[in-house]
């Protein structure tokens, strides 16, 4: 799979009839914040959304959308702060 760059500024469109994204972003923030919005809507409004990276030559079709919702909520938690310093810890 693709490296995302997550915290990038980035823009939802809804497509047209066309399939092609509007003009005006639905709404904008970070890739994640797109993604975790985009993935909330209802089925029908999910597969009918873009998303364009604001500085990078980046788009997500509605199916790159959904596979971006998909392994992010797949993605395990990384370890925390403490959690890496008690590896540490034990390679010391």
């Amino acid at each position: 799979m693709t490296t995302y760059p997550l915290s990038g500024p980035a823009s939802a469109y809804v497509n047209d009839d066309d399939g092609k994204p509007t003009s005006q972003p639905v709404f904008q923030g970070t890739l994640s914040e797109c993604v975790a919005i985009v993935g909330a809507m209802p089925h029908n409004q999910r597969y009918s959304t873009s998303i364009k990276m604001d500085t990078l030559d980046l788009s997500y079709s509605p199916a790159e959308v959904d596979e971006l919702v998909r392994h992010l909520r797949d993605e395990e938690v990384g370890l925390s702060a403490r959690e890496i310093a008690e590896v540490a810890d034990k390679i010391d």
